[in-house]
């Protein structure tokens, strides 16, 4: 497993997990980080997306079955393609499911990677 697999993994199972704090070892304050959610929302911004996983973390309903599709890395650079099949329940409690491509874009600054894009697109 090359180190920027290895750092994709992290990254999901922190959100598999709903463990903030591990999630938050890949934002930094300094590098802008852009999430674009399925309906076509933006959170941008260091405390916005935090703020979005915090609330997003705390519920317990959802489960997300993911598949890398694809994946590569240059020198300050990673780049992964997933698959994904997001399990939830709807506000009266209805299960629903997503499926989508999520796009991660990471930067590395200082020998640490960054996640600087978080795209989903329906299918």
């Amino acid at each position: 497993m090359s180190n920027f697999e290895s750092v994709v993994q992290v990254h999901l199972k922190a959100i598999a997990e709903r463990d903030l704090a591990a999630f938050a070892e890949f934002l930094h304050p300094a590098h802008n980080c852009i999430v674009i959610l399925p309906n076509g929302s933006v959170v941008e911004g260091y405390e916005n997306v935090l703020d979005f996983h915090k609330n997003w973390f705390q519920d317990l309903d959802w489960r997300m079955d993911v598949e890398i599709l694809d994946k590569f890395d240059a020198d300050n650079v990673g780049y992964a393609l997933l698959d994904v099949a997001y399990h939830d329940l709807d506000e009266d409690r209805n299960p629903y499911e997503m499926k989508y491509f999520l796009s991660l874009l990471f930067r590395k600054v200082d020998d640490k990677w960054i996640l600087i894009r978080d795209q989903n697109t329906l299918k």
